[in-house]
């Protein structure tokens, strides 16, 4: 296996350089998704199932469905344009690589790390899973704030189409249609899996949220953007989107109440608020990601336009 894991390493730097230096951005983002799944690959290899999940799910599928539909809207650059572009950025990882190395060079050899006190502190906890313990209890700031740059980078995403909307076109065919069809019942089961296992074993709310988004993207290739029927609905989602972080928040100001401090949880009541947080931050990962897909459906679909044109 030594072989094998200084082979992927290896490979993982090669897609990496490949990615940033080519001058086809098609390419650069065909590698970039070979990339996430090598470094998912690498998760898996040191042990950690959670992490390897949330690379495949989001750091390789779904950011690059969302570098492919941006690609799709952008005008075509110069090679001079994408060359500079990629020798900037290389320039600028190598820097952060060269300070994480450093980093790591300053790690002691024999360090136990604090797996000791986190499983000192487990019945505390309110769930069994140490990485969720952490994530949810322990370092409950942690996922919160990665819940507000999700919802700060959908925000974003809209600021800056404010005068251009961007569009996708649904997809004509029965065999796509029918495959999202049988595919939403296995999507909301493996969601819902990921989610209850989070408690005990690797998963959680944002490798159940990936997987709920995937199916998302899909149906909405497939059919009509499903949330923009009226105003009403939109506002529901909207809160939707919002509402695993600010449903953290309240939780942690009723911990700051109760004197366990904020956003900490009475070990009587820490697995039932976990899980709640846990509902609510699947639902708000899950619809972000699509609606940074997906944005807004065009009515024509690519075979009537098609037949307009001829």
């Amino acid at each position: 296996m030594l072989v094998f894991d200084g082979l992927l390493a290896l490979l993982i730097l090669g897609l990496a350089w490949r990615a940033t230096s080519s001058r086809d951005l098609f390419e650069s983002i065909v590698v970039f998704i070979a990339l996430g799944l090598m470094i998912a690959l690498a998760w898996v290899r040191l042990s950690a199932p959670d992490a390897a999940l949330a690379e495949a799910a989001i750091g390789s599928g779904l950011a690059g469905a969302l570098l492919l539909a941006t690609w799709s809207r952008i005008e075509p650059q110069t090679d001079d344009r994408v060359r500079a572009f990629s020798w900037s950025w290389a320039l600028v990882f190598s820097g952060l690589a060269v300070g994480l190395l450093l980093a790591f060079a300053q790690i002691p050899a024999d360090g136990q790390g604090m797996m000791d006190e986190v499983q000192a502190h487990i019945p505390q906890a309110g769930v069994a899973h140490p990485v969720t313990a952490v994530l949810l209890n322990f370092r409950a700031w942690d996922t919160a704030l990665e819940l507000a740059v999700l919802a700060w980078a959908w925000f974003a995403q809209q600021a800056l189409n404010r005068d251009h909307t961007p569009r996708y076109q649904a997809l004509d065919g029965e065999v796509l249609q029918t495959f999202a069809k049988w595919l939403t019942p296995l999507v909301l089961l493996v969601g819902a899996y990921l989610l209850w296992r989070g408690a005990t074993e690797p998963g959680g709310a944002f490798q159940a949220g990936a997987v709920l988004a995937a199916g998302l993207v899909i149906y909405s290739l497939a059919y009509q953007h499903p949330w923009r029927a009226g105003r009403l609905n939109d506002w529901v989602w909207r809160l939707s989107w919002v509402g695993g972080f600010w449903l953290f928040v309240m939780i942690g100001l009723v911990g700051l109440a109760m004197g366990v401090g904020f956003m900490g949880y009475p070990p009587a009541q820490a697995g039932g608020l976990i899980l709640l947080i846990e509902i609510c931050a699947t639902l708000s990962i899950a619809f972000l990601l699509a609606a940074m897909f997906s944005g807004h459906r065009d009515t024509e679909t690519l075979a009537s336009k098609s037949n307009k044109e001829s």
